[in-house]
């Protein structure tokens, strides 16, 4: 006698598969209706798990074999089950129909899985370098434009829905606006699978005993060490900020500049790093906005104002609002501002200075910043984003023109900006990418004290001091 099991299940796969096919047509707005779907109560159980498995597949697929599962995210995840059982409930009442009670939270199910499967393959297109502009839609806000993609296709599913009458779907569609969307709106369900590190190139930092008590005396060492220079001829101090510590090309950028002005322009002894990674949190001091108004405080005392000329290098992401990216979890840091940075410049009486802002949209810098005694260089202008801020990076691409190329060749910071403008621009061309229009202000009055300094360096380097 023939096993009855193996048809049963054949069954289940066959209702499955038409499931998901309905979910597909809802995602490209074919017209579906409720009958399409197979609802009985083992289908919604049977497609849930699907739904939760193949995020889980197309996580690993993304972040490959060193990450994990997050079991803690799971009861987010899953807590859009319950409030598609809530919406069909009383989508149910409204309509006088008991079919939809599990119809519905079946369809959007179904739905749910191939916008997350062409949210994924955006993903693993955004990796490759001729896509990378991809991103852009990875990050809030574009992230939730896949969120309204599986509404509107909700929505259009409800409004043509055949089986009901025009009131009764447009009861449906209200009930779907006011139930379901705004609380997915405000969790968003995570992933299943995630990086190790949870999105950090070198882990999570640890605030171990140690950690605490090294941050609580290392700023106070490294400015206590600071060197006044000679007086008589202008001198430079050199101030680096790597403020986002999810990535370490930031970090490698600043130490990079550190040793390149320690050697070449003679900032030896009159240079501080701020940094935000877990591998330097024992040995440097954070980059928040309070140690850099210490820092940039002591350095105004001891350097000579009427002289000496102050470099300020940060670099970390950028936002569209114009906010210098402050990051170091599980510490919780307010982002840099313009208004903030020009706050401190000021409060420090620090005159002469070189600012420079290597960060996507860091445009937004130069007018709060702009004055007679100051060059203000930023990496992009205020409406694009700079490029090269990539896992394995050495340097972001304005780092790499500016500093590892330009200033290697010249002590003219302004004409080093000049040549790196042209040089990112052909990388931009040769890659496809939208330009990232670096900009550059010159007060009036700091050109001359800028030609001294340069003068200065050419004719008594470092090395021969």
């Amino acid at each position: 006698m023939e096993s009855v099991e193996p048809k049963r299940r054949m069954h289940i796969l066959r209702r499955m598969g038409c499931n998901l096919l309905g979910g597909v047509r809802l995602a490209f707005g074919v017209p579906t209706d409720l009958s399409y779907f197979s609802s009985a109560p083992a289908d919604l159980v049977v497609i849930a798990w699907l739904d939760l498995l193949f995020n889980a597949a197309t996580c690993f697929l993304l972040v490959g074999r060193r990450g994990l599962f997050a079991f803690s995210s799971v009861p987010s995840f899953l807590f859009h089950l319950p409030l598609l059982l809530f919406f069909a409930f009383w989508a149910a009442r409204t309509t006088s129909r008991s079919s939809v009670l599990t119809a519905i939270p079946v369809a959007l199910v179904a739905l749910s899985i191939p916008v997350e499967g062409f949210h994924a393959a955006v993903e693993w297109m955004s990796q490759l370098p001729r896509f990378r502009s991809l991103e852009d839609y990875l990050d809030s806000p574009h992230y939730y434009r896949f969120f309204w993609w599986w509404c509107g296709a909700a929505a259009l599913f409800f409004l043509r829905l055949r089986s009901l009458s025009e009131l009764r779907r447009l009861a449906v569609l209200l009930l779907f606006l006011v139930l379901v969307v705004p609380p997915l709106w405000y969790y968003p369900r995570p992933d299943l699978w995630v990086s190790a590190s949870e999105g950090s190139e070198s882990g999570e930092l640890s605030l171990t005993e140690d950690v605490l008590a090294a941050q609580d005396r290392l700023l106070d060492e490294e400015l206590d060490a600071l060197v006044p220079a000679p007086r008589g001829t202008p001198a430079l101090y050199f101030v680096g900020f790597a403020g986002d510590a999810s990535q370490d090309v930031f970090l490698k950028e600043i130490l990079a500049t550190d040793r390149l002005f320690d050697q070449r322009f003679g900032t030896e002894g009159r240079s501080i790093v701020l940094v935000n990674n877990p591998q330097t949190a024992a040995s440097l001091p954070f980059a928040t906005g309070v140690n850099l108004e210490r820092t940039l405080g002591r350095i105004g005392r001891v350097m000579d104002r009427d002289n000496d000329v102050l470099f300020l290098y940060l670099t970390s992401h950028g936002t569209r609002d114009h906010l210098l990216t402050v990051n170091n979890r599980p510490l919780e840091l307010n982002d840099l501002s313009p208004e903030r940075l020009r706050r401190a410049l000021k409060k420090s009486g620090i005159r002469w200075k070189v600012v420079v802002v290597s960060a996507c949209f860091s445009g937004g810098f130069v007018e709060p910043l702009k004055d007679d005694d100051s060059v203000i260089i930023t990496a992009a202008d205020a409406t694009h984003e700079s490029f090269g801020c990539g896992y394995g990076e050495d340097f972001t691409w304005f780092g790499k023109a500016y500093v590892d190329e330009s200033l290697r060749k010249t002590f003219s910071f302004t004409k080093a900006f000049e040549d790196a403008r042209g040089t990112i621009h052909q990388w931009e061309e040769e890659q496809g990418e939208t330009p990232s229009n670096p900009q550059m202000w010159v007060g009036k009055e700091i050109a001359p004290k800028l030609e001294a300094l340069e003068k200065s360096l050419k004719t008594s380097p470092p090395a021969t001091r």
